[in-house]
């Protein structure tokens, strides 16, 4: 009887000492990339949460990986050495209230040429994948211009909070 109760406690023991520690994920980028995306894949720490999906599973992810940093919102794609013309296609990754994402092209002036909106896949504190297509017109080809893309604050719906740009050049 006593080898029963202390196998008990040392089964306990081995039971407790699972439960709590460090509840941390860490994130590794696989290239030079200065965005995490949700293309990109990312290697968890042994204490991800058990009951999240299998990489292998069928099912969609709605969350993208965080930004390294204090950034909210990324561009991933076209990246500044691309020529753009109207209709041009952005995606990226964003953290902002509700979700909401606004991008807009602009030329070499500030002039706005254009703005769409569209919803990521998770509203903040995640990260979600968002995809806009932007039309604009009055790019003069060969000049270069903006794509700007934020959130907006939820007081007001308008105001722009956490953006990321990039320069381009007009086809």
């Amino acid at each position: 009887m006593k080898g029963f109760g202390a196998g008990l406690i040392v089964l306990v023991a081995v039971v407790l000492a699972g439960c709590g520690g460090d509840n941390t994920t860490t994130f590794v980028l696989d290239s030079g990339s200065p965005s995490a995306s949700a293309s990109s894949s990312a290697k968890a720490s042994p204490s991800t949460n058990a009951s999240a999906a299998p990489a292998s599973s069928s099912l969609p992810s709605t969350a993208a990986t965080p930004i390294p940093g204090s950034l909210k919102v990324i561009i991933d794609s076209p990246d500044a050495s691309t020529a753009i013309s109207s209709p041009v296609e952005v995606s990226g990754t964003a953290s902002v209230d509700k979700g909401t994402v606004v991008g807009v092209v602009l030329d070499a002036t500030g002039n706005e040429l254009g703005r769409a909106t569209a919803t990521a896949s998770a509203a903040k504190p995640d990260y979600g994948h968002y995809d806009l297509t932007i039309s604009f017109s009055g790019a003069v080809s060969g000049t270069k211009g903006q794509i700007k893309v934020f959130g907006v604050s939820p007081r007001d719906g308008t105001t722009p909070t956490s953006y990321y740009f990039i320069s381009v050049s007009f086809s």
